[in-house]
Formats: structure tokens, sequence, C-alpha cells
């Protein structure tokens, strides 16, 4: 069996919902941790989201007040992407952009120790492909978590074609301390997670396209048949409607049409009307600066 080596301090880059609820995890895994993001807002808005998941913990007596002034205390909140330089492990959290994934990837392979892993959230774009602009594809690695990555108890760890064993076993051991199940895989669009759910989903867009049945009833039918914790539509709201459709293209384009999205939930992006996020979707919502 490898062993990874072992990992003290991480590096989170992007402090959004995943970036600080992933920064939260490490930091309650004893690992010393460093939060960049270049607004300072987002920075406020982490350190307040962390503080208040914590306080809710110690009000429920599932985590002592020390212990959860410990763990914000392991986090430090940057605006400084050098800062990250002495990190075992960076995980970046930035929007899913090929792009801007390359440009953050080529920037922390300069900024990184020599020994430090590089890890990508990404959902679905290619580990390989991010791994190349660097000259440690070895050490750059997948580390899905899911939205909230507090609770979720599922990190996917999709592998590209480089990486090494060492590395898997590294990310492996630190999402288990983390207290996290694991699941391990090639690169593949989608990975696995994301290319079962598309399927549902996409499914999901077909069924409200011919309407067949109300939307709130497709969203019973896959709760209290299937114990599903949401239906496909509260989902869609629920992870951004823009986002889901977003992957499913990614999907449509690696794999064909089976993926291919219906006309009204593709009118519902080009309205502006994602979801929770803007206040409308196929549900209303108060917007989430309101």
């Amino acid at each position: 069996m490898v062993r990874g080596k072992a990992i003290r301090t991480v590096g989170v880059l992007g402090a959004g919902l995943m970036g600080h609820g992933i920064a939260q995890l490490a930091a309650q895994a004893d690992c010393e941790t460093v939060l960049v993001d270049t607004v300072q807002e987002s920075l406020e808005k982490a350190r307040l989201g962390i503080t208040q998941l914590l306080e809710k913990r110690v009000q429920s007596r599932k985590l002592s007040e020390e212990s959860a002034k410990g763990i914000v205390g392991r986090i430090k909140f940057s605006q400084n992407v050098l800062d990250l330089a002495e990190c075992d492990l960076i995980i970046e959290a930035v929007p899913e952009i090929m792009s801007l994934k390359k440009e953050v990837f080529a920037q922390l392979d300069q900024i990184a120790k020599s020994s430090a892993l590089l890890a990508t959230n990404t959902s679905q774009l290619s580990i390989t492909e991010i791994a190349a602009v660097t000259g440690r594809s070895e050490q750059v690695i997948g580390m899905h978590f899911f939205y909230p990555a507090q609770v979720m108890k599922l990190v996917e760890i999709p592998v590209g074609e480089h990486t090494s064993e060492e590395t898997v076993a590294a990310i492996e051991e630190l999402a288990q301390s983390m207290g996290k199940e694991t699941i391990v895989c090639k690169d593949t669009p989608g990975f696995i997670v994301n290319r079962l759910l598309a399927g549902l989903m996409v499914e999901a867009t077909r069924v409200y396209d011919e309407k067949l049945v109300s939307i709130e009833d497709v969203d019973k039918a896959l709760k209290y048949a299937l114990g599903h914790p949401m239906g496909p539509f509260e989902l869609f709201d629920f992870s951004g409607i823009d986002t889901m459709v977003r992957v499913a293209d990614g999907l449509r384009d690696a794999f064909g049409e089976r993926f291919r999205v219906g006309t009204g939930v593709r009118n519902k992006v080009r309205a502006g009307d994602f979801g929770r996020k803007s206040g409308r979707g196929f549900y209303r919502y108060k917007k989430e600066n309101e």
C-alpha cells in the first residue's frame, strides 16, 4: 500500500462558499490553513460564515467553545497569494472556467514550494489539461468537494494522466481525516458523480418540456419514492441552473446528444433565472444579498 506524505499546512485559493468550507474542514483536521482571496469582502464573509457555523455547533453541544476557537485560530485570512508559498497542499476553488484554472495553476506552480501538491476543486474539467501548465503534473490532482463542503460526506478524487500514487494516497488520507468518504476515478468529463447526476437532470428537463407533470410533483417523486434529499428542480435552483446547464453541455460535447438539455431550462438561463442566487428559477426566493 502506497502511503502519502503527511499534509500539515493547507492553502485554499478562493474564499467563496466552497473555498471557505474547504478551509474550515482543513482547520478542523488540525491543519494550519491559509485562505486567500483578492477581495477583502469575500474574506470577511468567509470568516463570518465559518464563525457562525461553528457557533451553531457549540450551541447544539456538538463542539466545545475551545475547539471552535482553535479551528478559527488555525485559519489565516489573506489577500496575498504569496502566503501560500509554504503550504504542503494548495486547493484551488475559483470559478469553473478552464482558462482561469490554467492561469491560476501556472501561478501556483511558481509560488508553491517544490514538494507541494496542487489540487483543483473542479467538478468536471480535465485534471490532465490543468496539470499540463505546471512543471509538476505528478503532484496535481482533483479534490472535488460537494456543496456545502462541511456537510456533504463525499470527496471525489479524479486523477490526471501523470498524477503519482503518492499524491493520490496523500489526498485520500487528508480527505478521510476531514471525516469524508472518498472515491478515486480516472480523468473523464464530469468524473463519476456529475456524469450520473446529469443523466437524471437532463431527463428532468425533457419532462419539463413535455409538460407531463408539475415540477412540484417531479420533485416529490424523487424525494418520496427514491429517498433523494431534494428533487431535480430544487437541485437545479440550489446549485444554479446556469452551472448545471454548463456541466451538461460539457458532457454533451464529450458523450453526445444524450446529455442535451431541454429548451425550457435553457431559456431560464437566457432570462437570467439561475435559481436561489438570482431569486428566481423553477421556484422563487429572496436574493442572496437581500
